[in-house]
């Protein structure tokens, strides 16, 4: 119990995580084609405990279990939108595809192929792949909204194994998740 204790005092809060990631990003200044760093890699996972796992390409939101890898998100800062929103973009470890929402009525939640280190290399606003991370319900959780359609977020289905999606909060989607670097 006091090892479980010592674990979550150690976990930084979302603030601390997001001020780390636009601190080293932002020392980086202009990149060059021979100096482009490398994204950070974070585990998300929802309130419910429901991690990502990436499944037949799409991400969907599962409990662990002892014989399951977490997909990894690999994230980057928007370089080209007001650092005090938060923008970020996010992709698969593996740097092959990147979340994108696909604006609307009801917009929904895309993974196309990409890498978010072109999207960061790039310096456009790229709203279309921007979520503003935004500390929600504790110091320890956070939402992610999408930039191009203010107002939806992403989120999990209250039901394991769906993908991951855009809801506007309220109902039985879950918008608030758990952000935390790997190494």
């Amino acid at each position: 119990m006091a090892e479980a204790a010592n674990m979550r005092r150690k976990r930084k809060t979302v603030d601390q995580e997001m001020a780390d990631l636009f601190n080293h990003f932002g020392k980086k200044g202009d990149v060059e084609a021979v100096n482009i760093p490398k994204p950070w890699l974070y585990k998300i996972w929802d309130t419910k405990q429901k991690s990502l796992f990436l499944q037949d390409g799409t991400l969907v939101a599962a409990p662990q279990n002892s014989n399951s890898e977490d997909q990894l998100i690999a994230v980057t800062p928007n370089r080209s939108t007001d650092p005090n929103k938060r923008p970020i973009f996010m992709g698969t470890k593996d740097q092959k595809h990147v979340l994108a929402v696909k604006s609307g009525d009801h917009p929904h939640l895309q993974l196309v192929a990409g890498d978010v280190m072109d999207l960061y290399v790039k310096k456009e606003e790229s709203k279309e792949f921007t979520f503003y991370n935004q500390t929600k319900g504790s110091e320890a959780t956070c939402s992610f909204e999408s930039a191009i359609s203010p107002g939806w977020f992403l989120s999990t289905s209250a039901e394991p194994h769906k993908p991951l999606g855009l809801s506007q909060g309220g109902g039985s989607d879950i918008t608030i998740f758990y952000f935390e670097r790997k190494e």
